[in-house]
Parts: C-alpha cells; sequence; structure tokens
C-alpha cells in the first residue's frame, strides 16, 4: 500500500514536472517571438523617422511636395523653432548659451562650442544687483547712469593661514579637508 502510494507520488511529480518544462518552453518560445515582434516594430519606426528626416530635408531644400507633407514640415518648422527658443531660455537660466550650428549647451564663457568648434557669438551677461546696498555703493557715468566697478567682478582673496601654524596642523587639517 505504502510502495503504491510513493509509485503515485512519483508518477504525478514526474507528470507535473513534465508539464510544467512543456510550459516552460512555450513561455521562453513566446517571449523570443515577442522580442522579435519589438525588433521588427523598432526597425519600422527607424525606417519612418528616416524617410520623415529625409522629406523634410527635400522640404528644406525647396523642392516641391504634396500640400499635406509641405503642411507636416512647416509644422515641424515651427516646432524647432519652439524648442531652440525654449533650449536658449534653460540655457540663460544655467548660465550657458546654445550652439547656433549644432544646438549643445555651452559655457556663457566658452568662446567655441566644445561639441562642434563653433565659434560662439558674444551674449551680453545680465547682472542682478544685490539689495539696496548695491543701488548706494554703484557710481554713476557721465550720463547718470550706474556703473558697475572692477570690485563688483573681483573676488576677494582667502586669507593666508600662518606657516608654522600651519605645519603643526598639517595632519588635523587634510584629515578634516579629506
Amino acid at each position: 500500500m505504502l510502495q503504491e502510494l510513493l509509485e503515485n507520488v512519483g508518477k504525478n511529480i514526474s507528470e507535473t514536472a513534465e508539464t510544467l518544462g512543456k510550459r516552460t518552453e512555450r513561455v521562453v518560445e513566446i517571449q523570443k517571438l515577442k522580442n522579435q515582434i519589438r525588433t521588427a516594430n523598432r526597425e519600422i519606426a527607424q525606417n519612418y523617422e528616416e524617410l520623415g528626416e529625409m522629406l523634410y530635408r527635400k522640404h528644406q531644400a525647396g523642392e516641391t511636395m504634396d500640400s499635406q507633407i509641405t503642411a507636416i514640415c512647416e509644422d515641424i518648422t515651427e516646432l524647432k523653432a519652439e524648442i531652440a527658443s525654449y533650449k536658449d531660455e534653460i540655457s540663460k537660466y544655467r548660465g550657458e548659451s546654445v550652439c547656433p550650428e549644432c544646438g549643445a549647451a555651452v559655457p556663457d564663457e566658452a568662446a567655441f562650442c566644445m561639441k562642434c568648434g563653433t565659434r560662439m557669438p558674444v551674449r551680453e551677461v545680465e547682472f542682478e544687483e544685490e539689495g539696496a546696498e548695491a543701488d548706494s555703493e554703484a557710481a554713476e557715468n557721465e550720463d547718470g547712469e550706474n556703473v558697475a566697478s572692477e570690485e563688483d567682478f573681483v573676488e576677494e582673496p582667502e586669507i593666508a593661514v600662518d606657516a608654522g601654524a600651519e605645519e603643526a596642523d598639517g595632519t588635523e587639517k587634510a584629515a578634516e579637508e579629506a
């Protein structure tokens, strides 16, 4: 009786393992097919994008196009101008400029784009005055306009530490700085 029970349990386990194995194989095969579908869809999307870019370049070159294609191309041109405007606004907040050639963000103080090498146009930097003290201390030119002095742009140097004291505390300061 016990032997019969153990044989039935063993048989059930074998059947269940076989069924699970077959299901696992199906799941794996289905997943492979789904991955192939995703890959094919990405390739289709890439082809659509390339086709659209090709048509847009032809529109920019002045080639005659279908009126629907022309309308879409003009819409793209307007959207690109809006995007450039938004990027320029973001760059101002970050203290950067946008390269007119490639659209990369470039620090305001850079003379050339670090991505494409294009010479950057000189951009006027706006300085905000710091409260009423800046108003009262600002110098005026002969037209009565406020003019910033050199002191407004020069950082004060840090106070030098006595060399003898620095040698005595050298290891402690190095540990604190790390």
